[in-house]
């Protein structure tokens, strides 16, 4: 009779253990998509990139950010003026020199930092969904940032 109990335990816990594996499996799929491989932002930053007009439309402004530092001196805040902006085009690697990379800030916000391969020179962008839908919020110009 102990053998049985044991065997009755063992199969219970063996049962456990593969329903307990197989639900967190299900939770890994259930997994949110990062809000920059969304095919509504990816169609708002091919557009944002190509269109100068949608552009202008999509940048709040006056916009935040910062100014590159020139002569080593200190990266100072800005705030780009559309009289002033200089349209953004689609991101070019300078032949693998430059890399880009996205993040999702907690499903509200897409930040895109692309710099050197030495990680010295940086630009940085945060788009935004607002009531009129996606758009740059904050700048930070190409430059050496300390």
């Amino acid at each position: 009779m102990k053998f049985s109990s044991s065997l009755w335990f063992f199969l219970l816990a063996v049962t456990f253990i593969f329903v307990s594996c197989k639900d967190k499996k299900g939770n890994d799929e259930k997994e949110e998509t990062p809000l920059y491989e969304t095919a509504e932002f990816k169609e708002f930053y091919n557009k944002f990139s190509t269109d100068s007009a949608f552009q202008m439309d999509h940048v709040v402004f006056p916009l935040d950010g910062m100014k590159a530092p020139e002569n080593d001196t200190m990266a100072v805040k800005h705030q780009w003026q559309r009289e002033d902006w200089k349209i953004h085009t689609t991101f070019d690697d300078a032949n693998g020199t430059f890399s880009v990379e996205m993040l999702d800030l907690a499903g509200k916000m897409v930040i895109e930092i692309i710099s050197d391969e030495s990680g010295m020179f940086s630009m940085e962008r945060r788009f935004a969904k607002l009531s009129d839908g996606w758009n740059l919020i904050y700048y930070k110009e190409m430059g050496k940032y300390k």
